[in-house]
């Protein structure tokens, strides 16, 4: 998607956070259940930026995208890849200063002749 065209996306920044690494209980298999498995995540973020001023008071935190990251995966079990982007894009989407998410996560050991099995979304606020 050429996002730099969409009119409400037109004063954002992208920032990317690329192949978060995390552990985590992820699956709808039983044995997917037992034991954790390496998720990587990526999540680009379209951040509006107004008010900054070079002041990182103003700017949008990288710390807050990977907090919501490490929220989720402490909670309870999730079956399906599909939950987990959605719930990180629903949550990253509630602070103000972002406009859109694309979320991706990609099971790195679902298959043994696949390098990863993966999910992505995007979704944008509607301002």
């Amino acid at each position: 998607m050429t996002w730099y065209l969409h009119p409400q996306l037109s004063n954002c920044r992208r920032i990317i956070l690329k192949n978060i690494r995390r552990d985590l209980f992820i699956g709808a298999y039983d044995n997917e259940k037992e034991a954790r498995q390496p998720v990587v995540i990526n999540i680009e973020l379209f951040v509006t930026t107004d008010h900054e001023n070079d002041d990182l008071n103003n700017a949008y935190n990288y710390d807050l995208a990977v907090e919501v990251v490490d929220r989720l995966i402490d909670g309870p079990h999730i079956d399906l890849q599909e939950t987990l982007i959605d719930k990180i894009a629903q949550d990253l989407l509630t602070d103000e200063r972002v406009r859109a998410v694309v979320v991706r996560s990609e099971k790195t050991q679902a298959y043994p002749t696949v390098d990863s099995a993966g999910v992505e979304i995007f979704r944008i606020k509607n301002v």
